[in-house]
């Protein structure tokens, strides 16, 4: 390592501190916490299964549970089939299909198909950032287990995000660093002609090796009901997710594309 390493890493993670506590204050400022506002917890863990198919076309396997014990509920997801495309460097076309099974108490059970499609632009850069915008659609099929009546709405989700490596450039995305990443995303709900939810996220993850990261999620949920109504903090949600590469080199070319092979 050279002798700068030091000070890039910790003005690396200087920068990044400043990245996280603005962003986060300035996208959930104008939503401010009304004083009823009781949000709730969400916990939540995902495996993500990347596997090569041919050439730029990659192959996604998700399995995940989440569980609210304040709304008394539980939820079982899996998506499959899921592809993504490399289209070139800067530009990644995805599509697939997400099911959610969910348990609940206080509810009749629910099963809910959400197919999409969507692309992911990056931001070509020398600091080895991760600065992007993945926008997608999504249909929202979901039977109500107890009536079997099917209610479907259309979803365009557009998340605006940054990664930062923690760590000097030169070891930047290697095995055995780490990295912090700030988002936000707003969902506009086309049957109710608004944006009706907003996510802000903070997440610190680490490259365990070259098929192998795992993150550690906070995000913030704030939803309305109508168009002009106030915002609402309603939701904590933590995630431990874990991203395995089935190829050798196959999560950095697909998570960290301006990075090179």
């Amino acid at each position: 390592m050279t002798k700068n390493a030091s000070p890039v890493r910790q003005s690396t993670v200087n920068l990044l501190a400043a990245w996280l506590v603005g962003g986060v204050v300035f996208i959930a400022a104008p939503f401010g916490r009304a004083a009823d506002d009781d949000p709730s917890n969400e916990y939540r863990t995902d495996v993500d299964l990347q596997h090569p198919i041919m050439g730029n076309l990659t192959g996604d396997l998700d399995l995940g549970y989440r569980w609210n014990p304040d709304l008394e509920y539980q939820t079982y997801t899996i998506l499959w089939p899921g592809l993504t495309y490399k289209a070139t460097a800067w530009a990644q076309v995805s599509s697939g299909l997400r099911t959610f099974y969910k348990d609940s108490e206080n509810s009749p059970d629910t099963l809910e198909l959400r197919p999409y499609a969507g692309v992911k632009l990056f931001l070509p850069n020398d600091l080895k950032w991760n600065i992007y915008n993945n926008t997608r659609y999504e249909f929202r099929d979901t039977l109500n287990l107890t009536t079997h009546n099917w209610s479907g709405h259309s979803v365009v989700r557009s998340q605006f995000g940054v990664e930062v490596p923690l760590t000097s450039r030169e070891r930047a995305w290697l095995p055995k660093t780490w990295y912090g990443r700030v988002d936000a995303e707003p969902f506009y709900r086309f049957d109710q002609e608004m944006v009706d939810q907003l996510r802000a996220e903070i997440a610190l993850g680490h490259i365990v090796n070259d098929r192998l990261r795992v993150e550690l999620v906070y995000t913030a949920q704030f939803t309305r009901t109508f168009s002009g109504s106030p915002w609402g903090f309603t939701e904590n949600i933590i995630s431990l997710n874990f991203k395995i590469g089935l190829k050798e080199g196959l999560l950095r070319r697909l998570l960290n594309p301006n990075q090179g092979d």
